[in-house]
């Protein structure tokens, strides 16, 4: 059992869900940029009921339905009690099952951060998002939506109307590309990579912003080519943030699909399935 210090919570966890920083962490790919302790439990954000309160809590009490993203270098969410420091949390909403709440908070302070805090993104402009049926990119079609923007997403076949259900205008990468469909966007949201990112590049407008969560850039000449102003951004966690999201969720602005829930003990199937980047919104794990 985790310890709770000052300042931190313990939570029951009711689930956590798959991100692809787990199976990049499995697979070695951050040892450059995360020094992490090993053994390490993964799992980044999860919705649980906190059981302990640590000495100068004075948000939560014990009973209280919560969801979070602890840090990145502690982790733990696939298991069944997980430590946080009171600010990395937030009151889950309440219109929707506490389990589906542990899909929203890395995928949605993501597509947050993205949309906003670097792509500055304003009412009346024009974004296009790429992997529109991921956890990220489905936050972000309805959050860019419900602040006044025109939406386009990119999505396979299989994906096109639940894409256009989200509110966004659908692209079907398989047998289109971008610039067939829309020109001149304000903003592109990569959440696929930089070959995708670099094939999309003509769809914005010069001096438009291209931002990526995925840390890498398509080449500088084909950003130079449209004048693009990239942004490449990392996240953390946020309570207040997180209040943010909970209330998008409760005006019925927000809602993350859920494909397939695990048992905690097939983890391992759900990293693999998170990895071969065919999910439509978020996996969930269940202790």
């Amino acid at each position: 059992m985790p310890i709770a210090g000052p300042g931190q919570v313990i939570v029951r966890v009711a689930a956590a869900s798959v991100n692809p920083v787990d199976w990049k962490i499995r697979e070695g790919y951050l040892q450059g940029s995360l020094q992490l302790s090993m053994p390490l439990t993964l799992g980044c954000d999860a919705a649980g009921v906190v059981t302990e309160a640590g000495a100068g809590v004075s948000v939560f009490q014990v009973g209280d339905k919560v969801f979070g993203y602890p840090s990145l270098m502690r982790c733990g969410a696939f298991a069944e009690y997980l430590l946080f420091d009171q600010a990395e949390l937030a009151l889950a909403p309440v219109s929707i099952p506490l389990e589906e709440a542990a899909a929203l908070p890395v995928a949605s302070i993501t597509a947050w951060d993205g949309l906003f805090t670097h792509g500055q993104l304003q009412a009346g402009q024009t974004i296009l998002i790429l992997g529109g049926a991921g956890g990220v990119g489905s936050a972000a079609i309805q959050m860019a939506r419900h602040s006044g923007a025109t939406v386009y997403a990119t999505a396979s076949t299989r994906n096109q109307s639940f894409i256009r259900d989200l509110g966004a205008a659908p692209i079907d990468y398989s047998n289109r590309s971008t610039v067939d469909v829309v020109r001149d966007v304000d903003l592109i949201l990569d959440c696929v990579g930089a070959e995708s990112g670099a094939a999309a590049l003509p769809s914005l407008r010069p001096g438009g912003v291209y931002v990526t969560t995925t840390y890498g850039l398509p080449s500088a000449d084909a950003l130079a080519a449209v004048q693009a102003q990239p942004r490449v951004y990392g996240i953390q966690p946020s309570g207040d943030r997180l209040s943010q999201i909970a209330a998008l969720v409760d005006q019925g602005a927000l809602r993350l699909a859920i494909e397939k829930v695990y048992p905690l003990d097939e983890a391992v199937a759900a990293l693999n399935a998170s990895q071969a980047g065919r999910t439509r919104g978020k996996l969930l794990i269940r202790p």
